[in-house]
């Protein structure tokens, strides 16, 4: 066998391993490993929430996602395998909960996504660092989460797409008081320095029609999430 194909089997193996069997999104789309990881010295808060992510540095190994809480400030990074730890400073302003989930992303390379339960932002993981998109007009391209959000609800992603996709979710009422629930495709650039909403025929669908207000994909479409390909991190600092 050779080493390339080595190497992306043991990125498949060890994805499938730390995340319990889920599909290993990240491995079947993203680039074969190919280099020695990111490195660095910085350390990961203490106390910090972690959980498993597939290989984003492309070393071949898994690695590892992070949420930090104290003193009311918040911290979401990456620890690589290789031995780097990359940081995102948390500014949003929700009282609640703080999540995140870093992902493969199909046609969007590595993005991690944290939210307050009202708001959604999504950053690039590039080069080793972390990049905030911008709107192609300018200014930090985020999304607002809830029922009270008039342009769409929700930043949603999974692997039924032959790939997981990031996704704006609205869910949409009808006037018999069941939902639809809409998902828009959202892309970042290859350098993350942009992200936009696709536009043309397939760039919205609607995902599921006619739900009752109390079915959970109501709710998920109000909320971040990337279901059955990662899960959230969640930090509090109450």
């Amino acid at each position: 066998m050779s080493t390339r194909r080595t190497l992306l089997t043991s990125a498949l193996t060890v994805a499938l391993l730390m995340t319990g069997g889920v599909a290993a999104h990240a491995d079947s789309t993203a680039p074969v490993a190919s280099g020695p990881g990111c490195t660095n010295t910085a350390k990961m808060p203490v106390g910090a929430v972690t959980g498993p992510i597939s290989d984003v540095d492309q070393d071949g190994r898994a690695d590892t996602q992070f949420y930090g809480a104290g003193n009311g400030r918040y911290v979401y990074g990456i620890r690589t395998a290789a031995g780097g730890v990359y940081t995102i400073t948390d500014t949003l302003r929700g009282l609640q909960a703080h999540s995140g989930f870093t992902a493969y992303l199909l046609g969007s390379g590595v993005v991690s996504v944290i939210d307050d339960k009202e708001t959604a932002e999504p950053y690039a993981f590039r080069n080793c660092r972390f990049v905030q998109p911008q709107h192609k007009t300018g200014g930090a391209y985020t999304f607002a989460l809830g029922a009270k959000s008039t342009s769409g609800t929700g930043i949603a992603c999974n692997d039924q797409n032959g790939g997981p996709i990031l996704e704006r979710a609205t869910a949409k009422k009808r006037a018999n008081g069941r939902y639809d629930i809409l998902w828009s495709t959202v892309r970042v650039s290859d350098d993350g320095k942009i992200a936009y909403r696709q536009t043309g025929t397939g760039s919205t669908d609607v995902r599921w029609s006619n739900l009752k207000a109390s079915d959970t994909r109501v709710r998920d479409a109000r909320a971040s999430h990337c279901i059955g390909v990662v899960k959230k991190v969640t930090a509090r600092t109450d």
